[in-house]
């Protein structure tokens, strides 16, 4: 058996069967697969492969996960896709098409609409983008904007607000109801930005400090910032052991933990507070994304 305890069972769960309804369950992605462990015990449950290369997850209210992926080298087409899984499901119930030659990046789901947003680059030039499905389904509208950069990342809030950023200190906001990216300028330069998320209060950009990017050891940070007119202030600084910047993969907030990727681990820690990790749960192959899922 892998390191870990986590044994590989391709699109099927392990011996308990699939989740009972309202059972919070971790997604992991890397390469080509989805790892499951229970929330928030951390237990081995199974996993699935994908079609292609994991590059980001995420999940809305229901519980549905959306696993953007790159092609995979076999693949003629140099365009990335989103598969839409149901709860406990390992086959793709859905699938979504990224305009021509883009790449995903990440993805969220907007609690208010049911869009879901997914950031891209072009294949090609590494031009950033923002393409929106309505209702997670669908062509997408296309948004680009010269503040946002390459490997951008995004999130929705509980009213429906989209900001993305790539890190530094400019990012776009895409207000409810608008048809428009206004450039939003931070208070603080921040390093490159791994995850944004909408954490009830404010915007948590995944990033590090730039002031200390010199230095031998550099670790993630959590930025805890809030927006007001086109700018946007850090208000909060999470600060997390063990977590390294050089390979940090992508970070999940829930019920007041926050879990992150770094390497071949799934890490938790309290949050907003930080500091030590509560658990540590090994995995078999280099994880690189991460969310959580519940019914309810």
């Amino acid at each position: 058996m892998p390191q870990g305890g986590f044994e590989t069972l391709p699109a099927q769960w392990n011996a308990y069967g699939p989740p009972a309804h309202g059972t919070a369950l971790i997604y992991a992605g890397n390469q080509s697969y989805v790892e499951t462990y229970s929330f928030p015990g951390g237990a081995a449950h199974g996993t699935f492969t994908v079609d292609g290369l994991v590059e980001g997850m995420c999940s809305n209210s229901k519980g549905d996960v959306f696993v953007a992926l790159a092609p995979r080298k076999r693949m003629k087409s140099p365009t990335g896709f989103v598969e839409e899984y149901a709860h406990g499901g390992t086959t793709p119930i859905a699938t979504l098409q990224l305009p021509n030659r883009e790449i995903p990046v990440a993805c969220s789901s907007d609690p208010a609409t049911g869009n879901l947003a997914v950031t891209a680059q072009n294949s090609v030039n590494y031009a950033p983008a923002v393409a929106i499905y309505a209702n997670a389904s669908g062509t997408p509208k296309v948004y680009t904007s010269r503040a946002l950069g390459a490997y951008p990342q995004a999130a929705y809030d509980a009213a429906g607000d989209l900001f993305a950023t790539s890190g530094a200190n400019v990012g776009v906001e895409l207000a409810a109801g608008k048809d428009s990216l206004k450039k939003i300028t931070l208070t603080q330069t921040l390093g490159g930005a791994q995850h944004v998320q909408w954490d009830g209060k404010y915007w948590a950009i995944e990033s590090f400090d730039t002031s200390k990017h010199n230095r031998e050891k550099l670790f993630e940070r959590i930025f805890r910032v809030q927006i007001s007119g086109s700018r946007a202030k850090v208000v909060g600084t999470s600060r997390f052991d063990a977590w390294p910047a050089s390979d940090p993969g992508q970070a999940w907030i829930a019920n007041q933990t926050i879990l992150a990727t770094p390497r071949s681990s799934i890490l938790f820690w309290a949050y907003p507070s930080g500091g030590a990790p509560r658990k540590t749960v090994h995995s078999p192959h280099h994880v690189k994304a991460i969310t959580v899922s519940s019914t309810g």
